[in-house]
């Protein structure tokens, strides 16, 4: 039993430290840590933490290498375990990210967002309560209209009423998170439509009141200040929000 304890301590006291390291918004040391591990938990979780730099962090030039690094990530977890579901979320999401910094006819060749879809339906098929996966798949949608607008969303069979549907079950699932409602908030601010506007200052507003659990979450907070500061003008706000999908 002593060997064994020993053992297990290394892998323990890494998970903790990739832990902690995100807590923190040290997403490249929560990504060492996590790959230390070498197991498929270990490499989903590194996933997920560029990915959260990805999401929080203007990165510039670095940005498509982080994405292909999250890729590599979340595919090598799932050499390791074909069934790890954070890997397969961890995947959609670094795949969304790699299909952003490509053309849209592009990535609907190369089936970039088909592939994502798919995965992020399996998470929710086995996980119907997790909240991550619900918003990511209301994030799938929101970008196929704002990238691909009516077009797009008739050859994706997407719609905006399904984005917001999706947005609206991860809310409820995790209340106490600001992220699914600033990034709803920002997906309909990009289309740019009036009947939104209410329902956009209305997520804005009770996300702002949340207090922040993690480094994420603070960033996410910050975020929605520069946001809220832009809401008078819808214009501005809309282009705010496209240029920050975009990033």
């Amino acid at each position: 039993m002593f060997l064994l304890l020993l053992a297990a301590a290394p892998a323990n006291a890494d998970r903790a430290a990739a832990e902690a390291a995100y807590e923190q918004g040290a997403w490249e040391l929560a990504a060492y840590e996590a790959q230390r591990l070498e197991t498929a938990d270990g490499y989903a979780f590194a996933a997920g933490a560029l990915l959260a730099r990805l999401m929080v962090e203007d990165v510039g030039e670095d940005r498509e290498a982080l994405a292909e690094r999250a890729v590599d990530l979340a595919e090598y977890a799932l050499r390791l375990d074909e069934d790890h579901v954070e890997a397969r979320l961890r995947l959609a999401g670094a795949l969304g990210f790699r299909g952003r910094y490509m053309g849209g006819w592009r990535a609907y060749l190369t089936r970039l967002p088909q592939r994502g879809r798919n995965l992020l339906e399996e998470v929710v098929a086995r996980q119907p309560d997790n909240a991550w996966a619900l918003g990511m798949l209301g994030a799938w949608h929101l970008e196929v209209a704002r990238r691909g607008g009516s077009r797009g969303l008739r050859a994706l069979d997407a719609s905006v009423e399904a984005g917001m549907g999706y947005y609206s079950q991860a809310i409820a699932l995790d209340p106490q998170s600001p992220a699914p409602r600033y990034f709803l908030a920002l997906g309909l601010a990009a289309l740019d439509e009036p009947a939104y506007q209410t329902r956009i200052r209305d997520l804005v507003g009770s996300a702002r009141a949340l207090p922040p659990r993690d480094a994420f979450e603070t960033a996410i907070l910050g975020e929605l200040d520069e946001f809220a500061a832009r809401l008078d003008d819808r214009r501005a706000a809309s282009a705010w929000a496209d240029a920050r999908l975009q990033r």
